[in-house]
C-alpha cells in the first residue's frame, strides 16, 4: 500500500548524534547538499502506481529506496556495496535523512522496486521529471544542446559465430533436459555431447583452431536444423530456447531442398544429410541474434555487439554546469540518423526543445534538418560529402539555395535580390517540395533578371520557382562549412565525448551489470539521472568543500 514519507523529523538523525565538530563537517559535505536540494526532487506521488492504493503492508519510503538506487549509480556500486553503505555510512544516513535504525533495506526490496519500475515503464518519466526540476533548480539554459551516441554492452560474453551456435544450442538442450526429460531422450547422444556435458556445463566445442572453425561451424548449422526438425510441433517448441534456435536457423542458415551430407572427417558423420547451408557472413543482418542470453543485442560493424545510447545535453556557454536532458537506448545496428527527430520530439513534449541542436554528421541528413526547422530547431551538423566552394561575386546565376524560405510557410520567401514572395505552396505528395511565386513587375525590373532561377508562369502572371527544401538545405550548409563560419559553432560538440566518458568510467555505463533491453533501459536512465544529481550537488557545493568522492 502506498504512503508518503512522514515529513516529521527525528531527534536521532545522523547530524544530531555526533560531536559538534563532526556535525559541522557533515553539514559541509556533499551529503548535506543531497539531503537539502536533491532528495526533495524525488516526488513520491509519481511512484504511487507501483503500489496497491488501499491494501497490503505500507511501502518503504520511496525517497529512501529510489535514493539508494541513485546513490548506487552515482558511485557505481553493486547492490551489496550500496546496501553496505546504507547500513554503515554516516554520509549516506545524512544524505537520505535516515536514523541508524531506519538505514536498512533488504536486497529483495531493491529488486522488486526495479521490477515494478520496468513493468510500469516509469524510469523515463522519473528521469524526465527530476531532470526538469534540476534544470529549474540551477537555472540551466536549454536553448543550445548537443546530441551524440555511445556504445554500451550488457552483461554478456562477446561470442564468435561458432560460439553463438554452440551456446544457443547448449541453452536449448539445457532447457529441454530440465523441462522435458522424456523429449530429452530423443536427442542423439553424440549430438548432445558436442554441446552439453553431464553436469550441464558447456562442452567446449566452440573452442577450435581457426583452420578448423569453419568445419565445426558447418556441423553446428546442421545440428541446429536437426534439433529444430526433431522437436517441431512438440511441447518443447513452446520454450524460449527453441524460439532462439529457430531464430538462429532463420538468420544464419539457408534451408533448401538439396540435402548436404557431412564429410568423412566431420564430427556429425553418420548422422544423416540435412538440407541446410550456412549463409555468408555478409548476408547476415546486424539485427540478428548475437547472444542467447540477451536476444535484444544487435551488431554494429564499426563498434561491435551491444546497444547504442543516445545522449542529449545542454551546452550553453552561460551555464555553470551542463545537464543531460534526454537519453534513449537504440539498436547498435541502427543509424543515428533515425534518432534525431525522436529526440527532438521527446524534448519538445517536456518543453525542453532547443533552438539549436549540435550533432555529428550521422544525425544531420537534409530531411532531418528541414523537419527540425519546422519544429523550430536549427540542426548544426556537418554534411556528408565534399564541401562546396564559397560563392564569389563573379559567380553566375543564383540557385534555389540562395532563396530564404520559411519551411513552416508562415513568412514569405525572400529572393537573392531581397524581394518577398507573393505565394508559397507545398506539394501534398512531397512536403519537401515548395513552389514560390514572385510579382512579375518586380522580377522583370530586377538587376538579376535573366540570370535568376525563377521562370515566368503565364497562367499565374508571376515568376515561379520550385524549391527542393532538402537539396537547398544541404547546399547552404556545405557553403557554411567551406566559408569557415561553421567550425566555431560546431566546436562545442566535442564536449559530448567527455560526458560519454563520464557515464562509462564513473557511472558504469560502459559495462552494464544487467541483460535484456528493459533492464538496460532502466540502468541507462538511472545512471544518467545519477550523473545529473551529482552535477547538481557539485554545482551547489561551496568552492572550499571537497569534491564528491568516488565511494560513499
Amino acid at each position: 500500500m502506498f504512503r508518503k514519507r512522514d515529513p516529521q523529523g527525528s531527534l536521532f538523525h545522523a547530524n544530531l548524534l555526533v560531536p559538534p565538530a563532526k556535525a559541522e563537517r557533515l553539514q559541509a559535505s556533499w551529503a548535506e547538499i543531497f539531503r537539502q536540494r536533491a532528495l526533495p526532487l524525488i516526488r513520491e506521488e509519481l511512484f504511487a502506481p507501483l503500489y496497491c492504493p488501499n491494501n497490503g503492508r505500507p511501502n518503504r519510503p520511496v525517497q529512501t529506496v529510489f535514493g539508494v538506487l541513485l546513490l548506487k549509480d552515482m558511485f557505481n556500486l553493486t547492490d551489496q556495496e550500496a546496501l553496505d553503505e546504507l547500513e554503515f555510512s554516516l554520509l549516506w544516513h545524512h544524505a537520505l535523512e535516515l536514523t541508524p535504525e531506519e538505514a536498512h533495506l533488504p536486497q529483495k526490496t531493491l529488486h522488486n522496486f526495479r521490477a515494478a519500475l520496468m513493468e510500469h515503464q516509469l524510469e523515463r518519466l522519473a528521469f524526465a521529471e527530476i531532470t526538469d526540476r534540476i534544470l529549474g533548480e540551477l537555472g540551466t539554459k536549454v536553448g543550445r544542446q548537443r546530441l551524440d551516441s555511445t556504445h554500451v554492452i550488457s552483461h554478456i560474453a562477446v561470442l564468435t559465430r561458432l560460439g553463438l551456435f554452440c551456446e544457443t544450442t547448449r541453452v536449448f538442450l539445457a532447457q529441454l533436459k530440465a523441462d522435458h526429460p522424456r523429449l530429452w531422450e530423443r536427442v542423439p547422444v553424440r549430438l548432445r555431447a558436442r554441446y552439453l556435458q553431464e553436469d550441464g556445463q558447456a562442452s567446449g566445442y566452440h573452442d577450435a583452431r581457426s583452420q578448423d572453425g569453419h568445419r565445426r561451424l558447418a556441423v553446428c548449422g546442421r545440428d541446429v536444423y536437426r534439433l529444430w526438425e526433431l522437436f517441431r510441433g512438440t511441447a518443447a517448441a513452446h520454450g524460449s530456447g527453441y524460439g532462439l534456435l529457430e531464430r538462429l536457423l532463420a538468420e544464419q542458415c539457408r534451408v533448401g531442398r538439396r540435402k548436404q551430407r557431412p564429410c568423412r572427417d566431420d564430427d556429425d558423420r553418420g548422422e544423416g544429410a540435412v538440407p541446410v547451408v550456412l549463409k555468408a557472413p555478409k548476408e547476415v543482418s546486424g539485427a540478428s541474434l548475437q547472444s542467447p542470453h540477451d536476444p535484444d543485442v544487435t551488431y554494429s560493424g564499426r563498434k561491435g555487439k551491444g546497444y547504442a545510447v543516445q545522449v542529449a545535453e545542454t551546452c550553453d556557454e552561460d551555464n555553470a554546469v551542463e545537464i543531460i536532458t534526454h537519453v534513449e537506448v537504440t539498436d547498435a545496428c541502427a543509424s543515428d540518423t533515425q534518432a534525431t527527430l525522436p529526440t527532438l520530439a521527446a524534448l519538445a513534449q517536456r518543453g525542453q526543445q532547443p533552438q539549436e541542436l549540435v550533432a555529428d554528421t550521422a544525425y544531420g541528413s537534409g530531411d532531418n534538418a528541414v523537419e527540425a526547422q519546422r519544429w523550430g530547431t536549427e540542426l548544426v551538423s556537418p554534411v556528408s560529402g565534399s564541401a562546396t566552394a564559397p560563392q564569389s561575386a563573379a559567380q553566375p546565376a543564383p540557385t534555389m539555395a540562395d532563396f530564404v524560405v520559411d519551411v513552416r510557410g508562415e513568412d514569405p520567401a525572400i529572393c537573392p535580390a531581397g524581394h518577398l514572395s507573393l505565394s508559397q505552396v507545398s506539394d501534398p505528395q512531397r512536403p519537401q517540395q515548395v513552389t514560390v511565386g514572385f510579382e512579375r513587375r518586380a522580377c522583370e525590373s530586377c538587376r538579376l533578371v535573366g540570370r535568376c532561377a525563377v521562370r515566368l508562369e503565364a497562367a499565374q502572371d508571376a515568376y515561379v520557382l520550385r524549391i527542393d527544401l532538402v537539396a537547398a538545405n544541404l547546399v547552404q550548409r556545405r557553403r557554411a562549412e567551406a566559408s569557415g563560419a561553421f567550425a566555431a559553432r560546431y566546436a562545442i560538440r566535442a564536449g559530448s565525448e567527455a560526458t560519454n566518458s563520464e557515464l562509462k568510467r564513473r557511472h558504469g555505463l560502459g559495462h552494464l551489470r544487467v541483460r535484456g533491453r528493459p533492464r538496460v533501459v532502466l540502468a541507462v536512465h538511472l545512471k544518467a539521472l545519477a550523473c545529473n544529481l551529482k552535477r547538481l550537488v557539485r554545482a551547489l557545493l561551496a568552492p572550499a568543500c571537497p569534491a564528491l568522492p568516488t565511494t560513499g
